[in-house]
């Protein structure tokens, strides 16, 4: 295919793709929509399922649509890595003033990652075959191959591969799922072909502290803005402190949680910020090290002496093994493979905190002595509430404020009569005004929905607090 067949392809592609006006489907009158309508009939029938497929009828083919787009998309990302290839091989972005090729593409349009994505990947082309004949035959993704190319390119840094070896990486890399999957086995490659007394006593990037990095920034507006950088230990204990904080929270109706995934995850570091504020034996200087979890497999060894031993008969692979050596890689939950010197790091020093609570009786009322509730009167809401109040929530008391039912700026008091358990989100609902709790004549908390926007006039009905909640609200039901 020539230059010209090329682009006369991509025109032709171009036009039979339009999309239908605004309005035009389903329209029979005169002008554009007509024109439209009448275009409908008699063209491709690729034009039709875009423009106006049926329901069911045409579910297989619209599928099939889906993958021969994706399948064209993959061949047309390999076009566009050998094409970028051969453009810095020329001297081409030298000639237009630029730095290389993903420069290049991104001038032309493209967006700056998938442009460099794309260099990287025409430069490796030759290292890496399967890749290039995968996307050329559209089954491979530009993703998935640049995470292959990287892999393999971490891998060789820290070994050196022989064609053989470099072979079976490659092919046990391209048989993983997602692009993710491939950067974890290659770190586990890496970490299992490095020579013992040498490579593996140097630090991999991933696991340095001294690369670790934090900016703190505040913005006009007064926002918080955050960049982090850490090392898989850390990231480890970070994943594992905010994972469960960031499941979905169902709405008071039972409806789906309202808030983003990128929501959730805020909310749950601000949580994690906030526990670690009010414990008043937080450490100020050493202290409990927050749990990770850590998969050793049986037979690891550092420095001779095996880490994990399942049984008195413990077999260990050699580590240049290319039989089953991945395998034989500790790994962090969430964030992957990890060196034996990591994993001994974090077997040494990870421990499980244990939480005591003291038999000593506290006033349950100080009146307005004390703006803050006292350790004594949360233990009592803790008791009575069990947790969020709010309906449908039900965080766990460590996670939730105190409140005020009166608030302590308007005189109420600091007392069990006067408060409610709730987590931060919920407690910001209700202070914004959206919620209204109050005590009911049972001692518990009771909550009045937002007022209905269609209907202001109609009946708010009193919902109980989350660990009382039941099918209905009669008296007697709770």
């Amino acid at each position: 295919m020539h230059v010209q067949e090329l682009v006369g392809f991509a025109d032709s592609l171009s036009d039979n793709l339009t999309a239908p006006p605004p309005g035009a489907a389903g329209t029979s009158g005169g002008g554009a929509s007509a024109r439209w309508s009448s275009a409908v009939e008699s063209t491709t029938d690729v034009t039709r399922l875009i423009g106006a497929a049926r329901p069911v009828d045409d579910d297989r083919h619209v599928l099939a649509l889906i993958a021969a787009f994706i399948r064209l998309r993959n061949v047309a990302d390999h076009g566009i890595a050998a094409a970028v290839a051969m453009a810095e091989q020329t001297g081409i972005p030298t000639r237009k003033h630029v730095r290389n090729g993903g420069t290049l593409l991104k001038e032309m349009g493209m967006a700056p990652s998938a442009a460099y994505r794309s260099a990287r990947i025409g430069r490796a082309a030759d290292e890496v075959p399967e890749v290039t004949r995968g996307m050329c035959d559209g089954a491979v993704s530009a993703e998935f191959g640049d995470a292959v190319c990287r892999g393999l390119a971490l891998v060789g840094k820290r070994v050196d591969l022989t064609d053989g070896q470099a072979a079976q990486i490659i092919r046990s890399l391209m048989v993983q799922s997602t692009p993710k999957e491939v950067g974890h086995r290659a770190r586990a490659w890496a970490i299992s072909l490095a020579p013992e007394g040498s490579a593996d006593r140097e630090v991999p990037v991933a696991e340095d502290v001294e690369l670790n990095e934090m900016t703190l920034n505040q913005n006009d507006e007064g926002r918080i803005s955050v960049t982090l950088e850490l090392d898989v230990v850390s990231g480890e204990e970070l994943s594992a402190a905010i994972d469960p904080l960031t499941r979905p929270v169902p709405e008071p109706d039972g409806s789906n949680d309202r808030r983003s995934a990128a929501r959730r995850r805020a909310d749950a570091l601000a949580q994690v910020v906030r526990s670690y504020l009010a414990g008043s034996g937080r450490p100020e200087s050493g202290g409990v090290l927050p749990h990770v979890t850590l998969v050793v497999p049986v037979g690891i060894t550092r420095n001779g002496r095996v880490l994990a031993d399942g049984d008195d008969s413990v077999v260990t692979i050699p580590v240049a093994d290319l039989d089953r050596p991945v395998e034989k890689v500790p790994a962090l939950g969430f964030t992957g493979p990890v060196s034996a010197r990591t994993a001994e790091l974090v077997m040494c020093e990870a421990s499980v905190a244990a939480a005591l609570l003291d038999g000593e009786g506290v006033p349950l009322n100080v009146s307005r002595e004390e703006r803050l509730f006292t350790p004594g009167i949360r233990k009592a809401l803790m008791l009575r509430d069990g947790g969020c109040a709010f309906p449908g929530c039900g965080a766990p008391p460590s996670h939730c404020d105190a409140h005020h039912v009166d608030h302590w700026s308007h005189g109420g008091v600091t007392s069990l009569a006067n408060g409610v358990l709730l987590c931060r989100r919920h407690h910001t609902l209700v202070h914004l005004g959206e919620w209204v709790v109050y005590l009911g004549r049972d001692g518990h908390p009771w909550f009045l929905p937002p007022v209905d926007a269609q209907a202001p006039s109609s009946r708010r009905e009193p919902l109980r607090s989350h660990g009382r909640r039941t099918l209905n609200n009669l008296p007697r039901a709770a």
